[in-house]
């Protein structure tokens, strides 16, 4: 059932992705919507579940929160000094360092991956699939002083799966609950840290409330739908490598939908991914699916 999740979170993010390149915000304001307007759109879901009980749940909630905001800065600064290309580069990544993670921390999936080593193999190499494949789309040469700068990135990236895997642990009473209040408390943080820092640069409030960046929020009722199948997917699988390997694969819907949807104008048109490069990702994807059900 979490692939199912996990498919759903990568079309809604190629959806999420498709609309914000047509929807232009300042970063600014793009980073306090994300977390206060996810926040609210959370919000009214509050009302149907309980609180959760566990005090662990909120410490995990807000630092995964405050990891996120403090990776906003991280990546807004690195895309103007590398480019964003350069930094999209090194996303695949963090499977890799997320499956390996994860292993350290659940040492007795170790045992599952021995007992089964066909099986393991195939899992390795459909992730490497996947990573290798989004790589040469990317087509980003790499100097050694970018990828140093950039290792905060991938592992702060890294370290968000990981939290979203981990919180899932207090979701006995229900999980929808679980999940909304993630959602809420996560954003709600990084929405405050955003606000924070804007204060702090004594930029006007008044622009957060203007009529052309209010009529542009619909674009964020995506990311808590993204957010909420991500962390059901997060709930079923063994590892959280498998869900963000999946996800990752939004590339391959952001060019269909840029190919095929004829009603949508796309100001940023995909480069094209070659024919070898996607049929690798889909293959990839169809191993990694067979070998961990």
């Amino acid at each position: 059932m979490w692939v199912l999740f996990a498919l759903m979170a990568s079309i809604v993010n190629a959806i999420y992705y498709i609309g914000n390149q047509n929807i232009r915000l300042q970063p600014s304001v793009f980073m306090i919507y994300r977390g206060i307007v996810v926040a609210l759109m959370a919000f009214p879901f509050l009302f149907f579940y309980d609180v959760i009980g566990a005090w662990q749940f909120y410490v995990i909630a807000v630092f995964q929160g405050c990891i996120t905001a403090y990776n906003d800065f991280t990546t807004l600064k690195a895309n103007r000094k590398y480019g964003a290309e350069t930094v999209n580069s090194i996303t695949p990544m963090n499977v890799g360092l997320i499956f390996m993670i994860w292993c350290l921390i659940e040492p007795v999936i170790l045992l599952k991956y021995l007992e089964s080593p066909i099986k393991s193999i195939m899992i390795v190499l459909s992730m490497c699939g996947i990573v290798f494949a989004l790589m040469q789309y990317r087509k980003v040469k790499m100097t050694k002083e970018a990828f140093v700068y950039l290792l905060p990135i991938m592992f702060l990236g890294a370290m968000i799966s990981i939290f979203n895997k981990t919180i899932m642990a207090y979701a006995a009473d229900s999980l929808y609950g679980l999940c909304f209040w993630r959602i809420f408390v996560s954003s709600l943080t990084v929405g405050i840290i955003h606000i924070v820092v804007y204060a702090t640069r004594k930029r006007p409030f008044k622009v957060l409330f203007e009529k052309e960046n209010l009529i542009r929020v619909w674009i964020f009722i995506f990311m808590p739908i993204s957010m909420l199948c991500r962390n059901m997917a997060m709930f079923g699988a063994e590892n959280p490598s498998y869900v963000t390997s999946i996800v990752q694969t939004s590339l391959l819907w952001i060019m269909f939908f840029n190919r095929y949807v004829n009603f949508i104008e796309f100001k940023k048109v995909c480069m094209k991914m070659e024919k070898k490069w996607a049929f690798l990702m889909l293959v990839s994807v169809i191993v990694l699916i067979l070998a961990t059900n």
